[in-house]
């Protein structure tokens, strides 16, 4: 092994614990998931709802669309996705509640493009999917063709400059992981920690039988590779934005030091405000995008 993937497995080994309850069984996360994305409406107003024809992009299992369906205000309420055993668990849930049946629906997409009608959105909901996108400038002007003038893109995007933008905190609890040891490292890093008789595999690392799967982290050496988040930064969204004609009307950044009060999120928001390296400091942001009228 090289020094940077020694040192990375090295800190990897020491910092692994075992998963909390919300990524031990899939029942668990789904419950976790649907709080999560529900807290994350907050950022926002019901009012951006009202007599909308809404597209909650990348829906999962429906729960933010359910959410929506349950206010009673939008029009209609689409959910598109790529991933079909969550479109199933969606419908499923549908099913058993048949008073949103007539406002809300869920669709399979595909990365060529949305199943969706030329300007026939008011709003779009986007969130903690945008950084697995793996073609966000053609997505960007997707959006741009499905929106009706006025309409807005709602987003809560996990940046990959972040202090875990990687998505393998599971594997490598250790920020910013990828800036101090490179993607090669952490991926080698993953491939050993995953066979380490110590850890604990997640639930979506169990097969049916709840055996752990194949190791699949030794298929890949890059994020291009494994094609699970895009490396996008804030500079080049920017600018994909404007390209697709949108512009943008909001864009709230989170410090690592959270939602809180305290010294930590005191230092994130004093590292956020720095050129360049601000960047590195954001856990997330909360954007508005909108189709200009004219």
């Amino acid at each position: 092994m090289d020094i940077r993937t020694v040192a990375c497995t090295a800190l990897s080994k020491r910092m692994m614990s075992p998963p909390d309850e919300r990524m031990a069984a899939q029942d668990a996360y789904a419950d976790w998931r649907e709080n999560s994305l529900l807290s994350s409406w907050r950022h926002f107003s019901d009012s951006e709802l009202a007599a909308k024809d809404v597209l909650d992009f990348g829906c999962g299992d429906g729960q933010l669309a359910a959410m929506f369906a349950s206010k009673g205000l939008a029009r209609s309420i689409t959910g598109v996705d790529i991933d079909l055993p969550a479109l199933e668990r969606a419908r499923a849930a549908l099913s058993n509640t048949p008073e949103y049946a007539d406002t809300l629906r869920f669709i399979e997409g595909d990365i060529a493009g949305l199943p969706i009608a030329d300007e026939s959105v008011d709003l779009i909901t986007a969130f903690d999917c945008m950084e697995h996108v793996m073609q966000p400038e053609a997505i960007l002007a997707d959006w741009a063709r499905v929106l009706r003038p006025g309409g807005r893109a709602l987003i809560e995007w996990f940046t990959f400059k972040g202090p875990w933008g990687p998505h393998m905190e599971a594997l490598i609890p250790l920020p910013w992981a990828h800036v101090v040891f490179g993607e090669k490292a952490m991926f080698r890093t993953a491939a050993t920690i995953y066979d380490d008789p110590n850890f604990v595999p997640r639930h979506w690392d169990l097969d049916a039988s709840g055996q752990k799967k194949p190791n699949k982290w030794t298929q890949w050496e890059s994020f291009e590779e494994q094609a699970y988040v895009n490396e996008l930064d804030i500079k080049n969204f920017r600018r994909m934005v404007s390209d697709a004609g949108l512009t943008i009307d909001r864009m709230d950044r989170s410090g690592f030091g959270g939602g809180g009060t305290g010294a930590k999120k005191a230092l994130g928001d004093m590292m956020m405000a720095l050129p360049v390296l601000g960047e590195y400091a954001t856990s997330y942001a909360v954007i508005a995008l909108e189709k200009p009228r004219a």
